[in-house]
């Protein structure tokens, strides 16, 4: 059986990410898409829909973003942080994630 969150008392915080290795910006960038969709109670489907991926693609294509499986791709990146509510900023070498 499944633990209960209560999503109103987690908080997460800022996170810098520098761009150094290709692979590890997405590994590092779909864990905190990741730990913001939890704490936000969304389900990886959920999130797909709400990006606008096909039900039957939505749980898959975010579990692979997630695990830095696929790239995600920059638009994607957007939306994703829309559905969050969370600013992306891109800023030189570093991609700054401000959750609201």
């Amino acid at each position: 059986m499944g633990k209960k969150v209560n999503h109103t008392t987690l908080t997460i915080e800022p996170k810098i990410i520098t761009v150094e290795d290709k692979d590890e910006i997405n590994n590092r960038i779909g864990l905190y898409f990741k730990e913001l969709r939890e704490v936000r109670g969304m389900s990886q489907h959920d999130l797909g829909v709400a990006i606008g991926l096909s039900d039957e693609i939505a749980q898959q294509h975010i579990y692979k973003y997630e695990k830095g499986i696929i790239r995600i791709p920059t638009d994607i990146a957007v939306k994703i942080s829309k559905a969050l509510n969370v600013d992306l900023i891109f800023k030189g070498d570093k991609i700054i994630l401000i959750p609201r």
